[in-house]
């Protein structure tokens, strides 16, 4: 791209007619991948269209499946797949610690809500799914929401009436369930065999609280007020496979991805992503309790943590938003405009 020489029309009209019909993502600062994360959105964006105007008959033929019968096995399969309820009463002696002051330790408070949250969707999902093999079968009335159960159990998206009781999630159907037994399998653990050395972050339903009982475990146990700390940002070099303790003070988090860059792991740094790869898995990061005065890392990138990709959400209730979490500090070779042109999160 540059300015063309003065000249006549007919010599402007073919300087024109030599730039390409789409612009580059690196005249904006993007890297080369945005292009196939710009792509990969319209073609999603085209099969929702397609999946909302396919006709929902049952196709001809004597070994012909109709909607009924598929939906009727993959309910039937789905209720066998979902965990059962996490039970407070079996819980860990370390799980729900009492402090010298005869309170709850805060991420214990924050335990027993989440195990709230998840047996709340737990049972919604048992329930839901019994109800729709039973309509199916003309002993139950099929409801409104039932019908549209069954619409979503077609599509293979998660349902809304899940959806009003679960988690922010992109992931369709099939994933989305394996995500959720991954998820209950980590708060099963913490909750039968006590405190992880790792907390796997995306498994949590509202993280904001899970960083908030941190920093209040900490400012207890220490006799800070609260609203004078704050978390430093330290990437570890090893992954969950390799971690051998948990830190004296703090917590390890793992399960988080950066997108628009990578983590040079070697040397400690961000670096440009390289060609295809979206999304990088990061190593163990672990959240030092340090006071708020303490200068940050000038050689850093505030980089925004979210809960899914979509990057967007409301402010809720609780004066938190439903998709934004807090920022990290990565350490970087580059100055902080640099990646957020690549837009890294």
């Amino acid at each position: 791209y540059y300015a063309p020489k003065e000249g006549d029309l007919n010599s402007a009209k073919h300087y024109i007619n030599t730039l390409p019909l789409e612009d580059d993502p690196e005249i904006f600062g993007l890297h080369p991948n945005a292009n196939i994360t710009f792509k990969k959105k319209t073609v999603g964006e085209f099969l929702d269209m397609l999946i909302l105007i396919q006709p929902r008959a049952a196709s001809k033929g004597a070994n012909a499946v109709t909607p009924e019968e598929i939906v009727a096995a993959e309910s039937a399969r789905m209720l066998t797949e979902v965990p059962e309820l996490l039970d407070i009463k079996r819980a860990h002696e370390t799980a729900f610690v009492i402090t010298k002051n005869g309170a709850l330790e805060s991420l214990g408070v924050f335990l027993g809500q989440e195990i709230d949250r998840f047996n709340i969707l737990l049972s919604a999902m048992k329930k839901s799914l019994s109800n729709m093999g039973e309509a199916i079968k003309g002993t139950v009335v099929m409801s409104i929401e039932l019908e549209v159960m069954f619409n979503d159990l077609i599509d293979k998206r998660v349902p809304v009436l899940w959806e009003e009781v679960g988690y922010p999630s992109l992931k369709p159907l099939g994933s989305w369930m394996e995500d959720l037994i991954a998820r209950v399998e980590f708060m099963a653990s913490w909750l039968y065999e006590g405190p992880p050395k790792s907390y796997l972050l995306t498994a949590f339903f509202f993280p904001q609280g899970f960083m908030t009982a941190s920093l209040q475990t900490y400012s207890r146990k220490n006799e800070i007020a609260i609203d004078t700390l704050k978390f430093k940002t330290h990437i570890r070099k090893e992954f969950i496979k390799d971690l051998k303790e948990a830190p004296e003070y703090g917590i390890n988090m793992h399960g988080l991805f950066l997108q628009g860059a990578r983590w040079n792991t070697s040397e400690g740094k961000l670096a440009d992503s390289k060609k295809g790869e979206l999304f990088v898995e990061l190593p163990i990061i672990w959240l030092e309790p340090i006071l708020e005065t303490t200068k940050d890392d000038e050689r850093a990138y505030k980089c925004p943590l979210y809960k899914t990709s979509l990057r967007k959400g409301e402010l809720s209730t609780t004066g938190h938003s439903t998709n934004f979490i807090m920022y990290l500090a990565l350490h970087t070779e580059q100055k902080p405009e640099f990646w957020i042109n690549r837009g890294v999160a």
